[in-house]
């Protein structure tokens, strides 16, 4: 199967107030569906879906892992991208995979954070004009980023096809020592791309280790921005339930100071979806850079006037929840003796 998606990571196998359907809203080929899988003959891999997942769950036989970590360990090195149809022994059967994060953490990458890159994409409009689409406003928005920050702006179409030619093989010595030197959660990420389906790119992780702390003072469609709203009980159920620790609160006794790290969210909305107040929304343009979002003061319990953390819409603290519980469960008499 050219696609799959890793039910273990997908958002609608794990959580029940989700509904994700960017992969099989972006496919032109119109081969997903969510529910019953991929239609094998009818994906022609433009990658597409592997750029879109705010979960990395999707991967592809034709998009491999292994020359991103060449890339990665050789910081010296240019990266160039290019489909198969302007070089054969290109690894990419299409470009549709590449997007705003993966590319900042091939550039970030580099030695002093500043690798060149090269996309050749000036086949793509004849080929798939739904990459070429997506390409023109990835690659324009990530050379936007790249130039505001000082670093080498982002080669393409016609432009990027002699740097392609001149691309160097990356040393085994270079590849290994870094694999050697890599964290626990890699190399489980590395044991487990074996899994049929192809192997899946941690770009999210890739982003936050080499590219996370890119600093921008303008709006981007490649970071998110959350908003929480004065119906917000401070109950924390978005803090908990955020995968990637993107969203922190800080206790400060009677309220609680909400804190959005953009670098790690990949925009997956389970935080608003989840809210049992509904006072939360994800939207975009946003800044890359942390940044306070509220303050919001804890309720008092309806039962002994306390200030306490509710649990999802609960009016009283736990202990006056507890109590309640235990009163109704006991036996009259005994009751009457407390």
């Amino acid at each position: 199967m050219p696609v799959a998606v890793d039910r273990q990571l997908c958002l609608n196998d794990n959580y029940k107030r989700i509904e994700c359907r960017r992969c099989a809203d972006v496919c032109p080929a119109g081969c997903i569906d969510w529910e019953h899988g991929v239609d094998a003959g009818r994906c022609d891999d433009c990658g597409l879906c592997l750029a879109v997942c705010p979960a990395d769950a999707v991967a592809g036989e034709a998009f491999p892992r292994a020359p991103l970590d060449r890339a990665l360990a050789a910081p010296a090195a240019p990266v160039v991208f290019v489909c198969r149809r302007r070089r054969e022994d290109s690894p990419w059967p299409g470009l549709g995979f590449l997007d705003g994060r993966l590319l900042l953490a091939m550039a970030g990458s580099g030695r002093d954070g500043a690798r060149p890159l090269a996309v050749d994409d000036s086949a793509c409009a004849d080929c798939r004009p739904a990459v070429a689409a997506h390409l023109d406003e990835v690659l324009a928005e990530t050379d936007r980023l790249l130039k505001a920050a000082g670093k080498p702006v982002l080669k393409r179409g016609e432009a990027a096809a002699p740097q392609a030619a001149q691309e160097r093989p990356i040393s085994r010595r270079a590849f290994f020592a870094t694999l050697l030197g890599a964290t626990v959660d890699t190399v489980r990420e590395v044991v487990a791309a074996g899994a049929p389906g192809g192997e899946r790119l941690p770009r999210q992780d890739w982003f936050v280790r080499h590219a996370g702390e890119f600093a921008g003072d303008a709006p981007s469609p490649f970071f998110a921005a959350l908003a929480i709203g004065d119906d917000c009980l401070a109950c924390g159920l978005c803090v908990r339930i955020c995968p990637r620790k993107a969203l922190t609160a800080d206790d400060q006794g009677d309220c609680l100071d909400f804190f959005h790290h953009p670098a790690r969210c990949s925009g997956c909305g389970l935080c608003a979806a989840h809210c049992p107040q509904g006072a939360l929304a994800v939207a975009a343009p946003g800044k890359p850079e942390p940044y306070h979002i509220a303050r919001r003061g804890l309720p008092r319990c309806q039962s002994c006037g306390q200030v306490y953390q509710p649990v999802g819409n609960q009016p009283i603290c736990i202990e006056c929840l507890l109590k309640s519980t235990s009163r109704s469960i006991l036996p009259h008499n005994m009751e009457d003796n407390e």
